[in-house]
């Protein structure tokens, strides 16, 4: 899972760069267009519910369990938000952090409404069932896109369970059903373009809704299982060696950010954006590897004082 952390915060970032180097907010990339759009997210919730304890979470205080979500997911949100606007100069507005770092506002969200619902039942089936259920018909939830992300945590919660049936076998159904779904893949369909909102939704919402969590399931099961099954052949043995970065996948996603954002600045002082694919693909690879090098140095740079590494890394 720590492999699949990193390769999917690097797909990410070069996707985000990508967008920064064309200008465009779908760019027209050669090797990957707007597929990671559709399984980049999902595939980081799936892994988080992967390690869902609830024995565990039913044991811990709401108000401890709460508060080490806190510092673990939105010290860090905020303390690079704050950086930001040092760096370039915004007015802060908390709804502006929220959305540029909504992933780790849902999964706060996510994970306390699981927490508290451990306290009103003791079946597990229950508290999925309840927790979808409220967060789809909580009006004002929408903006964090909790509704869209919780059912993909369950499914990571479940994926624990049959993760050694995943076979090789299984994985290759699942590539040609992502592959034939893509082709009907519409960025339309995306929470980005067509949110979710229980109490005016229409036909398309629904059909949005149905076909990017599907899209997701499949591409995100097939993402770790492929991975899964490359590290236990010997001929792919070595991207193991990358799995020990994946530890810092929080402090790349949260730093991306301001680097990206300056990156914005950057292309439209010099108005030199790149466009072409193969070219767009190659330069985001450059600037994306770039990037993570630097935020790989920054996390250790940070984590040698105890505040830093608390405000920006969510770490004790």
């Amino acid at each position: 899972m720590d492999l699949c952390k990193i390769v999917a915060i690097y797909m990410v970032t070069f996707a985000h760069c990508a967008q920064q180097l064309s200008g465009e907010t779908f760019p027209n990339l050669l090797i990957s267009k707007d597929s990671f759009i559709s399984i980049n997210m999902a595939i980081f919730m799936i892994i988080s519910g992967f390690f869902i304890n609830m024995d565990k979470m039913r044991t811990v205080r709401t108000k401890d369990y709460v508060m080490s979500k806190a510092k673990r997911l939105l010290f860090p949100m905020i303390g690079w938000y704050a950086v930001m606007c040092f760096v370039l100069f915004l007015e802060p507005s908390f709804t502006y952090c929220w959305t540029i770092y909504w992933y780790l506002g849902s999964l706060f969200v996510c994970s306390s409404l699981i927490k508290l619902l451990t306290n009103v039942t003791s079946n597990t089936k229950a508290v999925c069932l309840l927790s979808i259920l409220l967060l789809m018909l909580a009006p004002t939830i929408t903006f964090e896109r909790s509704c869209y992300m919780i059912p993909f945590l369950w499914v990571g919660y479940g994926l624990r369970y049959v993760m050694d049936r995943i076979s090789k076998t299984v994985v290759a159904i699942l590539f040609v059903t992502y592959v034939v779904m893509y082709y009907f893949w519409n960025v339309g369909y995306s929470v980005y373009v067509v949110p979710f909102h229980f109490w005016d939704a229409d036909g398309q919402m629904f059909v949005a809704l149905l076909f990017r969590f599907t899209i997701g399931v499949v591409g995100g099961v097939c993402f770790i299982g492929l991975l899964k099954h490359l590290t236990a052949c010997r001929t792919f043995g070595w991207l193991r060696q990358f799995a020990k970065y994946g530890r810092y996948t929080l402090a790349f996603y949260t730093i991306s950010f301001v680097l990206n954002a300056m990156l914005v600045r950057v292309m439209w002082h010099t108005n030199w954006y790149v466009s072409e694919p193969g070219w767009l693909d190659l330069l985001s690879f450059i600037v994306t590897t770039l990037m993570m090098v630097l935020m790989y140095f920054m996390q250790k740079l940070l984590e040698r004082n105890r505040l830093t590494r608390l405000i920006f890394l969510g770490e004790e």
